[in-house]
């Protein structure tokens, strides 16, 4: 009930209205829209049908008496609309839409006649076969269509008339093939510049209209506008956010969606914001939102469920959700659904309970682009019952840890898009089943078209035989990225360029006692996956980098962004390797690490993610030993560590040589380095060093020349005296007799004092010369 109006009035007051003598009828006066309102107002709680169904026997009967008065025919036409509301029965509609139109052609300057009509022809619309529907829907001739044109006439009449106005939007903005937005768009702007203007609502529908359209600054007007005339604050401040991500401003976007969700009281706009989680979150995500006590709570909750996702592909804050709404703007172009109305075929296994998106905008907005897509073009129409041939697309979406492949069909409607199990569903359920027990040209065909996805799809192409097991194998691949697609989501770094770099990592104290913990992340990327530039005296390779360490939730504990630029003399070339050392302090824990190198135009990149980083304190407080490095004298690397010690010839600092590839050429020596806390000056503490062959249990080979000996066993033990509160030890290791292949080197070091120890293990391969 708008403002200002009179309050519902009972039943029979409504019968006394309809029986009220006529008068004479020039434009539709305030007095007239009071008394229909005031209709609608009753009509909305009466839940009788019986009831109803007399009023509106008693109403026929008086517009028999009174067959050109439009007010009586427009009672009549609502009467039966919320018949029809009560028992969902389409002729109701039909009925109520024959009054409005009765009523229009009486009075065409009324315009609760037109948006009578458009009510009515939206709840026919609503009741219609869908095959029907989508064929109408695409000549301009359907129900939506028609109501969109009702609801216009209305606003021409009077665009002041705020009803028409909102429903004449929402009608334009679901049009499901292409919305028809010439129309609302001049009715908002006449409207917003009238009184309707001034109601909510209307600023509203006028903002999401104008941003449809492609308008942003006016969208963002319309949304503006709506929060001065009193609108929802969580729903406008929402409606800010996706139209300042639609603009590309996204810094904007993140503080208004944050600002909105501290805002959203109301249930509209936790609707929105739930609805919109929901194309990411998984259930238990969403029961969790569900269960937050305040607007506080859920703004929190929300910041740290993109927030994870950011840090989970090392990227700025708020990229995850910026990616959500570019995601969400095209799946509203691309992906979305001409009828609420599905129907599913015995093959389409998932189930969908929204009716926004056809299946690959479920999949689009959880994942995004796929890397690749495939169709294949039927050769025959297919059959009406399912079977035969149907419109088909495949998605490949690449990733470290097992491709996603998704395949979906469109059956009878070209517009709605299922996810089927196997690819061999698209012919047909009967087809699937006979296609594991014979040769079938149809599926050696079907399958080749999607070769590149995999050599399952390509075996299957080539075989002259059935290709029964290879086709549970893909049912059985497909049931299973179904569960995983609508239920996960990604948003992974991809470069069109792989710089395929090595690295590997290490934490030792920051250079004194009670000084903390640092991480080194130390890496090597091949010269020819780099594109040189020309600098003033030689070539010049400029690098972006970024190291984000986090706990188990996610949450940031360290991270570092930096550009550097390297300078070579000529252009690196295989097999020159180009290589770096960052550091950056860690507080003591148990983390994970993503290191992300790219170049800085973005084209050529690696994310490496590391998801165990044991950072032990190395204050002094306690017996406490660094990571152990194992370097390599002539690798190119070195990092003097400041205030080491004297070890150095250089003052005060201590050379510690790397290895950024962890490869040794055979014959060569290991130069370790690690670091020993918390014991007093001259204490003892016991060393065991063990070289141990990659798969195998048993100590392998020999090694030579460990701590300056002869000939060591494979097994060795010895005693020291610690140097202070830091003890940094350095030590060669030959490895004269070890041959090729990938080794574990461990480090266990003991204070006999507490009988605590600590076992340190380091990964390296040797190579040939």
């Amino acid at each position: 009930m708008n403002p200002g109006m009179p309050r519902a009035l009972p039943l029979l007051a409504v019968l006394a209205a309809v029986v009220a003598p006529p008068r004479p009828l020039a434009a539709q006066s305030p007095a007239d829209r009071a008394s229909i309102e005031a209709l609608r107002d009753s009509l909305n709680t009466v839940h009788d049908s019986t009831a109803l169904r007399q009023l509106e026997a008693g109403t026929i009967a008086i517009a028999k008496q009174r067959r050109d008065d439009p007010l009586v025919h427009l009672r009549l036409g609502f009467i039966g609309y919320r018949l029809g509301e009560l028992t969902t029965g389409k002729s109701h509609y039909d009925d109520a839409a024959g009054e409005f139109e009765w009523a229009a052609e009486q009075r065409p300057d009324w315009p609760y006649a037109w948006y009578g009509l458009g009510l009515a022809e939206l709840a026919v619309g609503e009741s219609s076969v869908i095959a029907i529907e989508n064929l109408r829907q695409m000549l301009g001739k359907d129900y939506l269509s028609k109501a969109a044109r009702a609801f216009a006439h209305a606003t021409e009449v009077d665009p002041s008339f705020s009803f028409a106005v909102v429903d004449l939007a929402n009608t334009a903005l679901s049009q499901r093939i292409k919305p028809r937005l010439d129309v609302a768009l001049t009715a908002v702007r006449l409207a917003a510049a009238s009184p309707a203007g001034r109601h909510a609502d209307v600023q509203l529908v006028r903002g999401r209209v104008e941003r449809e359209a492609g308008e942003a600054d006016s969208a963002l007007a319309g949304f503006r506008a709506y929060l001065t005339a009193g609108g929802d604050s969580g729903v406008g401040l929402l409606e800010l956010a996706r139209t300042y991500y639609f603009a590309r401003r996204a810094p904007d976007g993140w503080r208004a969606y944050l600002a909105g969700a501290r805002a959203a009281t109301s249930a509209p706009a936790l609707t929105l914001y739930r609805t919109d989680l929901s194309w990411v979150a998984d259930s238990a995500e969403l029961t969790a939102f569900d269960g937050l006590p305040d607007p506080a709570a859920r703004a929190a909750w929300l910041e740290r469920f993109w927030t994870r996702r950011d840090v989970a592909e090392a990227r700025d804050p708020g990229e995850r959700l910026a990616e959500h709404y570019r995601r969400w703007f095209y799946a509203r172009r691309s992906f979305r659904l001409v009828s609420r109305h599905r129907h599913y075929d015995i093959t389409e296994v998932y189930r969908a309970k929204q009716v926004e998106f056809d299946d690959r905008g479920v999949i689009y907005l959880r994942h995004g682009e796929p890397d690749r897509r495939a169709r294949f073009i039927c050769a025959g129409p297919e059959q009406p019952n399912g079977e035969g041939c149907a419109t088909n697309e495949s998605w490949l979406y690449r990733r470290g840890d097992g491709d996603l492949i998704f395949h979906f069909v469109a059956r009878g409607d070209v517009q709605d898009y299922k996810l089927i199990e196997s690819l061999v569903d698209a012919l047909g359920f009967r087809r699937a089943i006979q296609a594991g027990g014979q040769a079938d040209p149809q599926v050696a065909e079907l399958y080749a078209s999607r070769e590149q996805f995999g050599p399952l799809y390509g075996r299957v192409g080539r075989s002259l035989t059935a290709p029964g097991s290879a086709i549970a194998q893909d049912r059985a691949q497909g049931r299973h990225n179904i569960a995983l697609g609508t239920t996960s989501d990604s948003y992974v770094q991809r470069f069109e360029q792989p710089l395929d770099a090595v690295t590997s990592a290490f934490v030792v104290g920051a250079g004194a006692p009670g000084g903390g913990q640092t991480l080194h992340v130390v890496f090597a990327v091949p010269g020819e996956r780099l594109t040189p530039e020309p600098g003033p005296s030689g070539i010049l390779y400029p690098l972006h980098f970024r190291v984000v360490v986090s706990d188990s939730t996610d949450r940031i504990v360290a991270r570092l962004d930096t550009l550097r630029i390297f300078g070579a003399r000529q252009a690196l070339r295989q097999p020159a390797y180009l290589t770096g050392r960052l550091a950056l302090p860690v507080p003591s824990g148990r983390y994970r690490y993503r290191f992300l190198i790219t170049t800085p135009d973005g084209v050529a990149g690696d994310l490496v993610r590391q998801d165990s980083l044991d950072v032990n304190p190395l204050d002094g407080a306690g017996f406490a030993v660094s990571d152990v490095v194992v370097g390599r004298e002539g690798s190119g690397l070195v990092w003097v560590h400041p205030g080491g010690g004297g070890r150095d010839e250089n003052a005060g600092d201590d050379t510690v040589r790397l290895n950024p590839l962890s490869r040794f050429p055979e014959g060569s020596a290991a130069e370790l380095y690690y670091e020993i806390y918390g014991l007093a000056r001259g204490a003892p503490y016991h060393t065991v060093v063990r070289l141990e062959r990659d798969g195998h249990r048993s100590l392998f080979g020999a090694i030579r020349g460990v701590f300056g000996g002869g000939r060591a066993p494979v097994l060795l033990e010895f005693d020291a005296a610690a140097e202070g509160p830091v003890t940094r030890v350095h030590r060669g290791v030959a490895l004269r007799d070890v041959a090729k292949g990938t080794y574990h080197l461990t480090v266990v070091i003991s204070d006999p004092a507490s009988g605590r120890s600590a076992t340190r293990t380091r990964r390296f391969q040797v190579v040939a010369r």
